[in-house]
């Protein structure tokens, strides 16, 4: 597979479609996101419910609770780098860990969430601000274990609270001073922080619950013991640029600054494999897309926020989405937008082996999306396709599509290797058609007449 990362952006009439409709439908009162690619953002974005909460930007910040993991694990590996830390050392060399039966779990097996801790989201997100002595005094006293260290995946925030903790016996720092003056200054991320003093000109987005149908505002929690595990407040704008920073990684040539680019690699490769779900790395979860190979993605969710970063390996095109309602599940948009763009921008290496009939439909359809003829519609298509929805409904659709996309009724057809085609069979398939100010996907799939037609005929913002 082969990507013109540089057609990313026609991408966004798509995306704001997509994350409209998760205010339209109830699922959020705000969600601002943005769109990465070719290392900068191409396109930002945000929606709300104005009766509850105002239109959040590019430049609005919002808690990304567990993405915060990735800020940790880039600290933990400056440190390693450093020579201040062992990865295979046992955690009790740096911390008091009493009661913990036979191996204490290494400074890795906490970063990778193998460190054998019992699942723990709804205590562990209530548990942020908690005094650190406190949270010494519980590590004094011991924790149980489910599993032996090393032995499963078991997604755990006291791990990575802990691994906060051994970051600053490490360092002989506070976590928050070192992740602030080590990896946020440096690159300039002046959109993220720990707490609501972040910088940040439209505002913090309060977060929200929603009980018998309305919404209503959450506490923010201050900094404290778990911060590590997920206090970060971010901007789109800023949580993209710390996706692009990580992203470029992969990228021939990358920067070392900050941490190095094998380093930020290996934080996205796989430590601990998930039960029929891809992996977790350092403060990464890796997935193989189908089509497109590896994703790195993390979910965050909070009392009163839900977020997601996620990124493409080969390409570094990323997304973000950051929304202000309790566990909102942002994952399913941001994992939608991703595969849209990727679906719009990718092209096989080999073209698609199709019928004659098939490439003749889809240089139809091309002309007809351009400027419709009814001749040459009721020549193409079979007679399911007005009985399913009537020519007149799709016109419309489709005129609405063209327009909002900017194809011209001049536009040149591209040739179908380069408009990123998918095919399942010889008599299908899906394609690219791009436009000035965005791109349509259109799908099409004929009959197994011995002069076949067209039986489907989709189109969509893409």
């Amino acid at each position: 597979m082969h990507y013109d990362t540089t057609r990313a952006a026609l991408s966004a009439p798509a995306i704001d479609d997509l994350l409209a409709a998760r205010v339209r439908d109830g699922r959020t009162p705000s969600v601002a996101y943005a769109l990465v690619a070719d290392g900068g953002v191409v396109h930002a974005g945000g929606f709300a419910d104005e009766a509850v909460t105002p239109v959040p930007g590019p430049d609005t910040a919002f808690r990304i609770a567990s993405c915060t993991k990735s800020f940790t694990a880039v600290a933990m590996l400056q440190q390693r780098d450093a020579g201040r830390l062992d990865l295979d050392a046992p955690v009790s060399e740096y911390l008091p860990l009493t009661t913990i039966p036979a191996a204490s779990p290494t400074v890795g097996q906490l970063a990778s969430m193998a460190a054998g801790f019992p699942t723990d989201d709804p205590w562990g997100d209530r548990q942020e601000s908690l005094p650190l002595d406190v949270f010494d005094g519980m590590a004094a006293a011991g924790f149980r274990l489910i599993d032996s260290p090393g032995a499963r995946f078991e997604y755990s925030n006291l791990g990575y609270a802990l691994l906060g903790r051994v970051i600053e016996r490490a360092s002989g720092r506070r976590y928050l001073d070192l992740v602030r003056e080590d990896v946020l200054t440096p690159l300039g991320l002046t959109g993220i922080a720990y707490d609501r003093s972040v910088a940040a000109p439209g505002g913090v987005a309060t977060g929200f619950a929603r009980f018998g149908g309305r919404w209503e505002p959450q506490p923010f929690a201050e900094p404290g013991a778990f911060s590590p595990i997920g206090g970060v407040f971010a901007t789109p704008e800023s949580l993209a640029r710390w996706v692009a920073w990580l992203a470029d990684a992969w990228r021939p040539g990358a920067s070392d600054a900050v941490l190095s680019a094998a380093s930020r690699r290996e934080a996205q490769t796989t430590k601990t494999p998930i039960e029929g779900a891809g992996s977790y790395g350092y403060g990464l979860f890796l997935d193989e897309h189908p089509r497109h190979g590896l994703l790195v993605s993390h979910s965050g969710g909070y009392p009163g926020y839900g977020a997601h970063m996620r990124w493409h390996a080969a390409t570094g095109i990323g997304v973000v989405v950051l929304e202000n309602a309790r566990y909102s599940g942002a994952t399913v948009p941001a994992a939608k937008a991703l595969e849209l763009v990727l679906d719009q921008v990718g092209s096989p290496d080999a073209v698609p082996d199709l019928w004659p009939e098939t490439r003749a439909a889809r240089e139809t359809v091309e002309r007809l999306l351009r400027r419709w003829d009814e001749a040459a519609a009721g020549a193409l298509l079979a007679e399911n396709v007005a009985l399913d929805e009537t020519i007149e409904r799709r016109r419309a659709t489709i005129d609405d599509l063209t327009a909002r996309v900017g194809l011209a009724a001049d536009a040149p057809v591209l040739p179908l290797e380069q408009a990123a085609p998918v095919n399942r069979t010889r008599a299908h398939v899906a394609w690219t058609v791009p436009g000035a100010t965005g791109a349509l996907r259109v799908e099409i799939r004929l009959t197994p007449e011995r002069h076949p037609r067209v039986q489907t005929l989709a189109v969509r913002l893409g």
